[in-house]
């Protein structure tokens, strides 16, 4: 069975199995709500992020999309699977926090420990996804500095990168968006690299700094070669080291002087934004993003549980079980169409044993093993790729 991490939460048993609470979350920032604000401090796993508040239903959306960005990341930034401890998050109300007048900060204090503070007006509503993603996303980022460089050294975040991360989740979790960006960039000029690289973090962002910061990123990863220029750049600029100067030491041979390099920049504006490419998730993303949707874990005890996905069926009678089911249903049908051809069937698989909730057990049963046999082939299919391509590369014949 599949054994990874839960982007949802966890599902909560006690004797005999009864279901008695289900954290029902989304990425977008969907809430179960109670009668009263409760206060509650909810991980979304050791090492990533922790997140406090009096609301709970707020707690645990933010958790979801903190979960979910982390997921989206990991294989752009290189990520761990945990650090040596999570980022701190910690949701407050206006009155709480009348001195701040930010309502986003984050920042690295004693020991390494990375903060964010996200904060609103009692008479509003949580604050926008969007700004929910970038408080997440500065915070991953400011982590990472950390873990690669210590929390000695200046750790700082570009505003054009945590802009060109929350544009790259955003494509990742919902595809469209990467049409509508191309479409929205055919009517903009390209800003300039310069202005853009060194832009006031506390300056509005216009939009077509906001579309060149994702065009950017997806620039470097076309420029990056097995020479590994991008996580030499990344590391760089987490290490507070002038972006401008990071990008002339691990891109060489692109340009010769600024007036190159905004060539290049241009030049790679229409070339990126132009590319005819489906938004699509490679192998290995996509095997992340099914492993995360098809575990669930219990806690009859003091230990979690992963419970196998017939289990989970079996007791899809439970309302608030047959919710979350629903709900994990409709995230894996936002990302389906985006799978690797490796994984597309354990895709279709999976949404079918979803839906199989509240059908005769031999159906539900029938589900969960074509499912299973689907996510094998894909492994397989993965892996045999992957050391067939290794040997090719290495000049021996494959086995």
């Amino acid at each position: 069975m599949i054994r990874t991490a839960c982007a949802a939460g966890k599902i909560r048993a006690r004797s005999k199995g009864r279901v008695i609470a289900v954290l029902l979350l989304t990425a977008a920032g969907g809430l179960v709500t109670a009668a009263e604000p409760v206060p509650v401090m909810v991980g979304s796993g050791p090492g990533r992020f922790e997140v406090a508040a009096m609301d709970a239903s707020a707690a645990h959306a933010v958790t979801a999309l903190a979960e979910e960005t982390w997921r989206l990341m990991s294989a752009l930034l290189g990520l761990p699977a945990g650090f040596s401890s999570p980022v701190f998050v910690r949701m407050i109300v206006e009155d709480e926090m009348a001195a701040r007048g930010e309502s986003l900060t984050a920042g690295v204090e004693a020991g390494g420990v990375v903060s964010v503070w996200i904060r609103w007006r009692k008479s509003e509503s949580m604050p926008p996804t969007r700004e929910l993603r970038r408080a997440v996303a500065r915070g991953l980022l400011l982590r990472l500095g950390v873990s690669l460089h210590g929390a000695q050294e200046r750790a700082t975040v570009p505003r054009w990168l945590e802009s060109a991360v929350v544009g790259w989740c955003e494509m990742r979790a919902n595809p469209a968006q990467l049409d509508a960006l191309k479409y929205e960039s055919a009517k903009l000029a390209p800003p300039n690299l310069a202005g853009m690289l060194d832009a006031d973090p506390a300056a509005p962002e216009s939009r077509a700094e906001a579309a060149g910061a994702v065009w950017l990123l997806m620039l470097l990863q076309d420029e990056s070669t097995r020479a590994g220029e991008w996580p030499a750049f990344l590391r760089l600029v987490l290490g507070g080291r002038d972006v401008s100067e990071a990008l002339s030491e691990t891109f060489p041979g692109r340009f010769a002087s600024l007036e190159e390099r905004e060539l290049w920049w241009q030049t790679g504006w229409h070339h990126v934004r132009r590319t005819r490419s489906v938004p699509g998730l490679d192998a290995a993303e996509s095997r992340r993003e099914l492993m995360a949707l098809a575990r669930f874990v219990f806690a009859p005890g003091h230990a979690d549980v992963v419970v196998p996905m017939r289990q989970v069926l079996d007791q899809s009678g439970d309302l608030l079980v047959a919710a979350e089911l629903k709900r994990r249903e409709t995230e894996l049908a936002r990302v389906v169409g985006t799978l690797h051809p490796f994984y597309r069937n354990a895709g279709l698989s999976l949404a079918e044993a979803f839906r199989s909730r509240g059908a005769p057990a031999a159906k539900r049963e029938a589900a969960s093993v074509q499912f299973e046999q689907d996510w094998r082939d894909a492994l397989e299919l993965e892996a045999t790729t992957t050391a067939a391509l290794d040997a090719l590369e290495l000049g021996a014949a494959p086995r």
